[in-house]
């Protein structure tokens, strides 16, 4: 398991909110991240970090976010 951190940026708030999770490996974490986005119509996007590595960020743009939702 690692520990990620999440940033779910909201179109109500003016800083992203700011989630960690443990997760078995970098797919799931993927997956969480467009679970994540697809949970709300206004998220706008999430990132996840390995501590200071951006692992990925989708936003309802990205083709692979719509597989979540």
């Amino acid at each position: 398991m690692k520990t990620y951190t999440i940033y779910v940026h909201d179109s109500r708030a003016r800083a992203p909110v700011r989630l960690s999770a443990e997760l078995a490996h970098d797919e799931r974490a993927h997956e969480f991240a467009r679970e994540r986005l697809a949970s709300s119509r206004h998220h706008i996007a999430v990132e996840v970090w390995d501590g200071a590595q951006r692992l990925c960020r989708v936003s309802p743009t990205d083709p692979r976010a719509a597989k979540a939702a």
